[in-house]
């Protein structure tokens, strides 16, 4: 099967065409992957005895990559970091050059010959949303890196994320460099909101804060639109952050240089001025919390009443960077889930545990692997929300009470 797929494979490596493949792949092999993934788990041959089976799962971001093997008794064997391995950002090739890189010290630290391939491999990785390019990416492993595993499975992180957490279902959010949401009803059906990357999308990510700071600043100094509050904060730490002096200098960043992740690592300097109580961070984070929310708002309406009826309401698992500025977003979040009267109970709840580990539990399920998974060992709660009990915060006097600056009294460098 892998050298059918040899040649066409190596034809599209150097520069690959996502839209073409898409539509290429779509017509002629959707009506073989399922014969084809049944002929894969059939060929899957395992050890024995349950502690001698090895299961990988990769945790694929936009910033980094987290590898974990466990045996078939569902013990963590060993935990990889790696770099990205979002195949947008880098291409599939690169992207599978660094997941093969993954599994090889994978082994290492288990002490398992390079040549003795996993018993099956999850691949929940960011940007890992479409059937194509996915089936891609299946190929490019097997032809390319025939030893790293014997079988596959391929998904978004959000999808592993969740069943890091939750096995009867709920909403992932993850809102780390860029933001997405899944919904996973009682019947495995599968409904998204966002994803969609920076140019689109992106709301209540890092992403998207840096750019709405940046976004203030320039129409502010332009006196196209007047920033909400006073950009004397954010300017300056702007400057400092891209070394430079003036917006001019700024634009390289924004296109000829673009780099996703160090533009949103913006995001920690606004949370320095959310400490010093700088007005325009403050009111970044609560218009990022409102963002957030609207996933969350959008996607309740299409859940079932079993999750929404079960006991703390319905589940919601956060995910991401962002996440540990909660206390920035919570009152504007609550609020905008409160208005909405789509939702009367939700819990959120956060990871303990990489959720390269529902990678792991998924690449157990493609080779109908089953044991006992800990699921309640593998979260905590951090926040109950309940619709009877809700008093909303007040306004906080400090910050309108503070006099705006006009943009003439703000230099450009």
């Amino acid at each position: 099967m892998a050298g059918k797929r040899k040649g066409k494979g190596k034809g599209k490596r150097k520069k690959v065409d996502e839209y073409e493949l898409r539509r290429e792949i779509r017509k002629q092999r959707r009506s073989t992957i399922l014969s084809e993934d049944q002929l894969v788990m059939s060929e899957v041959k395992l050890p024995e005895h349950p502690e001698e089976i090895r299961i990988g799962g990769i945790e694929g971001g936009a910033t980094y990559s987290t590898l974990v093997i466990i045996d078939g008794e569902g013990t963590q064997l060993t935990e990889i970091k790696g770099p990205s391995t979002n195949h947008w950002q880098f291409g599939i090739e690169e992207t599978t050059a660094r997941i093969n890189a993954m599994v090889e010290r994978g082994k290492q630290m288990i002490e398992i010959p390079d040549f003795v391939p996993l018993d099956s491999l999850g691949l929940c990785l960011s940007g890992c949303e479409e059937e194509a390019t996915n089936q891609l990416i299946l190929e490019t492993m097997q032809t390319k890196y025939p030893n790293v595993a014997k079988t596959y499975f391929i998904s978004s992180d959000t999808l592993g994320s969740l069943r890091t957490a939750l096995d009867t279902g709920g909403i992932v959010l993850i809102a780390g460099t860029g933001s997405n949401a899944l919904l996973v009803n009682s019947d495995g059906k599968i409904e998204s909101c966002g994803g969609w990357g920076h140019f689109i999308g992106d709301e209540g990510s890092g992403s998207w804060i840096a750019h709405r700071a940046c976004k203030y600043v320039f129409d502010h100094l332009d006196d196209f639109a007047q920033s909400p509050k006073p950009i004397n904060y954010v300017w300056p730490a702007m400057r400092h952050y891209f070394n430079i002096t003036n917006r001019k200098e700024l634009l390289p960043h924004f296109y000829v240089n673009f780099n996703k992740t160090f533009y949103s690592m913006f995001t920690k300097e606004i949370v320095i001025g959310c400490e010093k109580k700088d007005p325009l961070c403050l009111h970044l984070f609560k218009e990022n919390g409102i963002m957030l929310a609207k996933h969350i708002i959008a996607l309740s309406k299409k859940a079932h009443n079993e999750l929404k009826l079960a006991h703390g309401g319905l589940k919601i698992l956060c995910v991401g960077s962002v996440w540990k500025s909660w206390d920035l977003m919570r009152n504007a979040f609550v609020n905008e889930i409160h208005e909405s009267k789509t939702v009367d109970e939700l819990t959120m709840i956060r990871l303990t545990v990489s959720s390269g580990i529902g990678a792991c539990y998924l690449a157990a399920e493609k080779i109908n692997w089953v044991f006992t998974k800990p699921y309640e060992k593998n979260f905590e709660v951090f926040y109950r929300y309940k619709r009877e009990n809700y008093v909303k915060p007040q306004e906080d006097l400090t910050e309108s009470s503070i006099v705006f600056v006009p943009c003439s009294d703000v230099k450009e460098d």
